[in-house]
């Protein structure tokens, strides 16, 4: 335990210093002397994330996994550190799955804003292939199933179970599995999906309102969702790590 906070395990704390972000300790070292005034102001924002408040550094630590994977992101060398972060936090490799499976529906958001411009188009230009079909009875199983799983159901679905039936089915597999199967909560999952609704790669509104609305439902509070945008608003500092980590490897070469 750490002397200062005895509360709080050092291998916790070893977490919530920005030099575990750094390849190794002398990285971190060596960034601090070419600008030290920069490398504290970046440590006290790394700190005031990360550090274990009301949500635990397990978590925490599952949200920047979410953040860096998410399509928005896909930030290899962030996804590397924090899912080693994570596993060093306690997390299991299947809680970690959770989150990857979980967030691949935030590609299908694409579909919302390009299927309504197809289907205006091809109205426009009286296209045979603007009357779509009505909703079939699998596709009405689908989504009945969807509302048993996560909660919610928005109109866009339905324009794709009516265009693109297959893809749906498959969407909707894949959109409850976590939920059906995984070993994370509810409301964990709820917080992963803030995160990378609220994003500044994404910034989905419709989604988040959704999402906020779930995660109360399921026990969260104010303070766990300001966290979890406090984690999203922490990757501002991932172009500070890798850029002056690259000034330091410049100097081995």
């Amino acid at each position: 335990m750490s002397p200062d906070n005895p509360a709080v395990p050092n291998a916790t704390l070893a977490l919530t210093d920005i030099a575990s972000a750094f390849s190794s300790d002398e990285t971190a070292a060596r960034v601090r002397e070419y600008s030290p005034t920069s490398y504290v102001a970046a440590d006290r924002f790394w700190r005031t994330a990360l550090t274990p408040k009301a949500l635990d550094l397990r978590m925490k630590e599952l949200v920047l996994v979410a953040l860096h994977a998410t399509v928005t992101s896909l930030d290899s060398v962030a996804v590397r550190r924090h899912i080693k972060r994570a596993l060093d936090a306690g997390v299991r490799p299947d809680e970690v799955i959770d989150v990857l499976i979980t967030i691949v529906g935030v590609a299908n958001h694409s579909l919302y804003f390009a299927l309504p411009i197809l289907m205006r188009e091809l109205q426009a230009t009286g296209h045979p292939d603007a009357e779509l079909p009505p909703i079939g009875a699998e596709a009405q199983q689908i989504k009945m199933d969807f509302v048993r799983s996560r909660g919610f159901w928005n109109e866009q679905r339905d324009i794709i179970a009516r265009a693109m039936p297959e893809y749906f089915s498959a969407l909707n597999a894949i959109s409850t599995e976590s939920w059906k199967n995984g070993p994370l909560s509810a409301k964990e999952r709820e917080l992963i999906c803030i995160a990378i609704d609220c994003s500044v790669t994404h910034m989905f509104e419709p989604g988040l309102a959704i999402h906020i609305r779930n995660a109360l439902k399921h026990g969260a509070n104010r303070e766990e969702i300001l966290e979890v945008f406090s984690l999203a608003a922490v990757t501002g500092l991932e172009g500070y790590i890798m850029g002056a980590a690259a000034i330091i490897e410049r100097e081995t070469e």
